[in-house]
């Protein structure tokens, strides 16, 4: 991702709807499919600059990894986690193993080899540990801005399927997401590639009524996500268990 972005994240992660109705979606699927414990310990791949870890510092014990090193110095300045700095998959060993719940959100996209990377990731999990993953969908929609965040592809629902299951796990929620804005963002994507709209920073506040309301209308997929898969969606959501595991996960 370009370096300037990560001023852009620092700045708006805490405040701007987008990122505040992801995390509740993360914190609901995350007590659904991996409930509390005392001593949970949860991993955060591509953390970049922290709001996320900062979120879940009361849900276990939490270690960040970013290739950024501006991006986890800016995480070190809000969050108490446990900071590793590598590159995936090469350095996945680096934080350790064990891990009852690992994140991997918008990261995927960026990584030459993700199934590689998604099969060392089961080596770092506990025996009923999950993954969550978020990627963006529909490859006919990449664009000059999919470049400028350093995107390599994106996903449809059948390529994300046939890469988890290749990689040893079993799924436990696959669906489509951001559904109820997708009409929205389709249409602002069609523009910008009619007028041919230079990449660069491209998140900005809304008002804090619009702000709210967009956050609730995106955060309330969270409760159809374990209930349905969503027909479309901006970006692709999955929590997934290795496949061994299957016989105890099937019943969560």
């Amino acid at each position: 991702m370009e370096e300037k972005l990560y001023h852009e994240m620092f700045l708006l992660e805490t405040t701007h709807w987008w990122f505040r109705a992801k995390r509740r979606i993360v914190s609901y699927l995350m007590e659904r499919y991996s409930p509390a414990s005392a001593h949970r310990r949860i991993l955060d791949l591509g953390c970049g600059t922290g709001a996320m870890l900062k979120f879940l510092e009361n849900k276990g014990e939490v270690t960040g990894l970013d290739c950024s090193q501006e991006a986890l110095n800016y995480a070190k300045s809000r969050s108490r986690a446990r900071l590793v700095q590598g590159i995936l998959p090469e350095d996945l060993s680096r934080v350790g193993n064990g891990y009852d719940c690992v994140l991997m959100l918008d990261l995927l996209e960026h990584v030459p080899e993700d199934g590689v990377t998604l099969e060392k990731v089961r080596t770092v999990l506990s025996p009923q540990g999950i993954v969550m993953i978020t990627v963006p969908a529909y490859q006919w929609l990449y664009s000059p801005r999919d470049s400028y965040h350093h995107h390599l592809r994106r996903y449809s629902y059948k390529d994300l399927r046939k890469l988890l299951t290749g990689s040893g796990y079993e799924i436990l929620l696959l669906s489509y997401y951001n559904f109820f804005l997708f009409p929205l963002a389709l249409i602002t994507r069609i523009i910008d590639k009619v007028l041919k709209k230079e990449p660069g920073p491209d998140l900005s506040l809304p008002p804090s009524p619009v702000n709210r309301i967009l956050e609730e209308i995106f955060s309330s997929e969270r409760f159809l996500l374990p209930r349905w898969r969503l027909p479309w969606g901006l970006s692709l959501i999955a929590v997934v268990t290795p496949s061994q595991a299957s016989g105890v996960r099937k019943s969560a």
